[in-house]
């Protein structure tokens, strides 16, 4: 593929998912003789890797290409016009509306609590970014009789969406203008008065406020509904410690969670975003991109950056991912010789200070530096602020980073996770099923109150089938039932062939 048609097959990845934060991974898009007449062949290799299939019926297709644009659902977007973003040019009324047609598993869930009342009684706090989609959770939990209010740091507040949700009945607990020291009163505030009874938690820091400033409170909490990989981390750490005293579901650790938003969603938005920031053609200019941790977000990354002509390799502490990556085609070293050789480092780990200050000062000068696994200081701008006494600015696209030793890095979205900080986040289908997951786990907390015991809980794999089902019938694909299956342990290949 040439160095052009390269450019062009980011640029329509990159326009796409920024311009409509809808998912390219398991879309079916019809491509116009148009759009074929600019794209190499090696188009479709690519796209087959982002998970994109392709249909030959223009008619009820809802994702069409063009030559000069796209349309999703009728909605028409130019190429050339699609380098940021549009939602801001929707009202918030409207980008909420465009998440709650995408999300139809969500709206079929809540209609089952609408009708059993399972959570008329309830009072729910949610730690989440606020953004159209977190709103159609916020909503439909209103809407199914819970009393709800959000909570989320500055970064994490899209204001016209926070804004919205408070004129539709949702208690809000936050600002994108707010200090640090107001985001923890806001917090503090909404256990206070609220005095929930459940938590939704992005890494475990809401509930873990309410279990060392307000543990007065937590005696009414039934349980928490866990939606990352660090706050599950941080939970067991609670559990093996005797702190834990409420019942966790580890909702990350669902199929329909880690294998679809964090390969799919945030490994998709995150390349979109870099590419955003730093132009479709950073793959092919950049030397090579260092990527921190192999799980299921550094992986869905890794591979998609590798699709666009990139030099990755991966830096890994774990002898089985490391050589899951091997097996994948990528090079693999240790942290200190991938930092010589690398212009990006990218950290997937969801771990403090998976770059400390000593690596940190090893980089390269102008080396591009990101986050994409989202817990604080996973880059460690802590301890480096402290030395250097430089202000970083929250939510910005590139901030020189100074690094104390006369080099400088250049800082993708304050550090930040990239796709949420300073883009739409996971895409809208994906947070469909991420949602659906997270209501169920409430309904587990409801349900089996009595019998779950202060552990983290991983969820049963029918609750998996039964959101994959209702995703599938969304789609309008028809899979064979799944049949009972009864093994005779009796049964060996001896006895046949004795009973020959």
């Amino acid at each position: 593929m040439t160095d052009e048609s390269l450019l062009t097959t980011a640029h329509v990845f990159r326009a796409l998912s920024q311009a409509t934060n809808r998912s390219i991974a398991g879309a079916t898009a019809y491509l116009s003789d148009s759009f074929r007449s600019h794209m190499s062949s090696d188009f479709f290799a690519v796209a087959q890797e982002w998970g994109l299939r392709f249909t030959d019926h223009a008619q009820d297709c809802p994702l069409q290409f063009f030559g000069d644009s796209f349309t999703v659902d009728g909605e028409k977007f130019m190429w050339h016009s699609s380098h940021k973003p549009s939602s801001s040019s929707r009202s918030a009324s409207e980008q909420i509306a465009r998440a709650y047609a995408g999300m139809p598993v969500v709206r079929h869930i809540t209609d089952e609590f609408v009708s059993s009342r399972i959570l008329a009684s309830e009072r729910i706090a949610v730690s989440l970014i606020i953004e159209p989609k977190t709103a159609v959770l916020l909503l439909e939990l209103h809407r199914a009789g819970a009393q709800v209010g959000v909570y989320a740091p500055a970064a994490e507040v899209h204001q016209p969406i926070a804004d919205e949700l408070a004129t539709r009945g949702i208690k809000v607990y936050a600002h994108s203008r707010w200090t640090p020291a107001q985001e923890h009163e806001g917090a503090l505030a909404l256990l206070d008065e609220l005095k929930p009874t459940i938590i939704i938690d992005d890494g475990a820091s809401f509930a873990r406020l309410a279990s060392i400033e307000r543990p007065e409170l937590v005696s009414h909490i039934k349980g928490v509904a866990e939606e990352t990989t660090s706050g599950v981390r941080a939970f067991s750490a609670m559990e093996d410690t005797g702190a834990l005293t409420y019942p966790v579901i580890a909702s990350n650790d669902s199929q329909m969670k880690t294998s679809f938003d964090n390969v799919h969603g945030t490994g998709e938005t995150c390349v979109t975003t870099l590419l955003n920031v730093m132009g479709d053609d950073y793959a092919t200019r950049s030397s090579c991109i260092a990527v921190i941790g192999f799980g299921p977000v550094g992986r869905g990354f890794a591979r998609r950056m590798r699709s666009l002509k990139a030099r990755v390799i991966i830096v890994e502490q774990s002898a089985t991912a490391a050589l899951k990556a091997q097996y994948e085609g990528f090079d693999v070293l240790p942290l200190k010789h991938a930092i010589r050789i690398s212009d990006c480092i990218i950290s997937a780990t969801g771990v403090r200070h998976t770059l400390d200050v000593e690596a940190l000062q090893s980089v390269n000068d102008g080396t591009v530096l990101g986050v994409i696994g989202g817990i604080s200081n996973e880059i460690a701008l802590d301890g480096l602020t402290a030395l250097t006494g430089q202000i970083i600015e929250p939510a910005q696209d590139i901030t020189q980073l100074d690094l104390g030793n006369g080099k400088y890095a250049r800082l993708i979205a304050s550090a930040d996770g990239m796709n949420y900080t300073i883009s739409n986040g996971n895409p809208i289908e994906i947070m469909d099923m991420s949602f659906a997951v997270q209501l169920n786990a409430i309904r587990m907390l409801i349900n089996q109150k009595d019998t779950l015991g202060p552990h983290v809980i991983r969820m049963d794999n029918d609750i998996d089938e039964f959101i994959a089902r209702s995703a599938l019938e969304a789609r309008h694909t028809i899979i064979d039932d799944k049949q009972r299956m009864v093994t005779d342990w009796t049964h060996t290949r001896f006895a046949d062939a004795h009973a020959r």
